[in-house]
């Protein structure tokens, strides 16, 4: 009797381990968007000859089984929630978060697209907010989480692309003189850059957002969300702008997929689950695929050679390598 009872509780406790989530996170390959039809401009636009797509990744609490699944899955990546979910922080919560991300890289991808085909574009802000430091990084210490940085060597920040630009051109060891409002005073840090392995250059090491960001378009622009979260939207929006916009042609009949962020002075920034998007445009057709510099070579490898990898470090990168491609 008490044989078959542990038999009974052996098998139920192996059906929980199977069937109940655990507190971890996969990451998958997920879905190719096509933005052409999700952007609509206030004035009648020029005919896409191809198509523009965004790619995502897929997160999904799994069972037991699941991350066996996950781990013998190419491109499917299991992480603790804390990986993705800030700690304390509600999966609804961040969700919405995420979706927050998109509404803003959006209004942001459509002032590139337009600056990129001619048109004014006014833009303000009243600083760089610092919203993450990297762990190791040359601000751990001296920056806080909600610093704004108003100048650089004397040199008036208003926008998060302004810090950028203002360090895109020192060198490592080399310091800089930030002035900061803090705690409603003006403070001063003086930092020495090192190169941060993760952005493959000298910098601080920190993450910014522009205080007060207004963007005025000459055109109004509106991007259809649907459940997409998330900012790696930007570059693959920016450029569909772009060319619904300008009478150049560089979607060219082409379906071009991709993926990155975009700041306001055309940078693209780096995402994550990069193999995974490329196993999506690769079940999309497309033909190539855009991917930030830094994280080209694992585009490559999930490439294995059935999708053209182009890497691009600003969107006037992007339109000049499918304009020579086409």
């Amino acid at each position: 009797m008490k044989r078959a009872v542990a038999g009974v509780v052996f098998v139920v406790l192996i059906g929980v381990a199977l069937l109940v989530p655990l507190p971890l996170l996969v990451i998958a390959p997920g879905s190719a968007v096509g933005v052409g039809e999700r952007v609509e401009l206030g004035r009648p636009p020029d005919r896409l000859t191809g198509n523009f797509l965004l790619t995502t990744v897929r997160i999904y609490q799994p069972t037991a089984l699941g991350v066996v699944q996950a781990w013998l899955t190419e491109y499917q990546e299991v992480l603790s929630r804390e990986e993705v979910v800030p700690p304390g922080v509600e999966r609804e919560e961040f969700e919405e978060a995420q979706r927050q991300l998109f509404r803003e890289s959006s209004e942001v991808a459509a002032a590139v697209g337009l600056r990129a085909a001619g048109e004014l574009v006014e833009v303000s802000g009243a600083g760089a907010r610092v919203a993450a430091i990297m762990d190791g990084s040359p601000a751990e210490g001296q920056l806080r989480e909600g610093d704004v940085v108003t100048a650089v060597d004397g040199q008036p920040v208003a926008l998060a692309s302004d810090l950028v630009t203002a360090l895109a051109s020192r060198a490592a060891g080399e310091e800089v003189d930030l002035t900061l409002r803090r705690d409603d005073r003006e403070e001063h840090a003086r930092i020495r850059l090192e190169n941060v392995e993760r952005l493959g250059r000298p910098a601080l090491g920190v993450a910014v957002a522009t205080v007060d960001l207004a963007i005025t378009l000459p055109v109004p622009v509106a991007v259809d969300q649907g459940e997409i979260g998330g900012p790696s939207a930007g570059l693959m929006i920016a450029l569909t702008v772009y060319d619904l916009t300008d009478p150049a042609d560089v979607a060219a009949g082409r379906t071009i997929a991709g993926t990155g962020t975009i700041d306001l002075d055309g940078t693209v920034g780096a995402v994550g689950g990069v193999g995974a998007k490329v196993i999506t445009a690769r079940r999309s057709g497309a033909t190539l695929f855009l991917v930030p510099e830094n994280e080209a070579a694992e585009a490559r490898q999930a490439a294995g050679g059935e999708l053209e990898i182009v890497p691009v470090g600003t969107i006037d990168d992007a339109i000049a390598a499918l304009q020579e491609a086409a």
